[in-house]
C-alpha cells in the first residue's frame, strides 16, 4: 500500500496478514477492501527497518474495525 511518512512523502508499504481462513473467521470478505481504498493499518514495523508491518487490525473508510489474522494477534 502506499502511505505518507512522517515527512509528509509518499512510501510504499507491504503488510503481512494471516492466512484466508483466519481472515474469514476474523471478518473478512472477498470484497472488504478494493484498490484505492483508503484504510488506516495499526501494527508494528519490521525490525530491519524496511517498509514491511505485520498488521493487527485494519481501519476501514466506513469506519468498521477488522482483524488481520497475523501472528500478532496471538500474541
Amino acid at each position: 500500500m502506499d502511505a505518507k511518512d512522517e515527512k509528509g512523502l509518499q512510501a510504499r508499504w507491504s503488510c503481512e496478514g494471516g492466512n484466508p481462513n483466519s481472515l474469514k473467521r476474523s471478518g473478512w470478505l472477498r470484497d472488504t477492501l478494493k484498490a484505492s481504498d483508503p484504510v488506516t493499518v495499526d501494527g508494528f514495523r519490521a525490525k530491519d527497518g524496511t517498509n514491511t508491518c505485520n498488521a493487527r487490525s485494519v481501519k476501514l473508510a466506513s469506519g468498521k474495525r477488522v482483524f488481520a489474522g497475523s501472528s500478532y494477534d496471538t500474541g
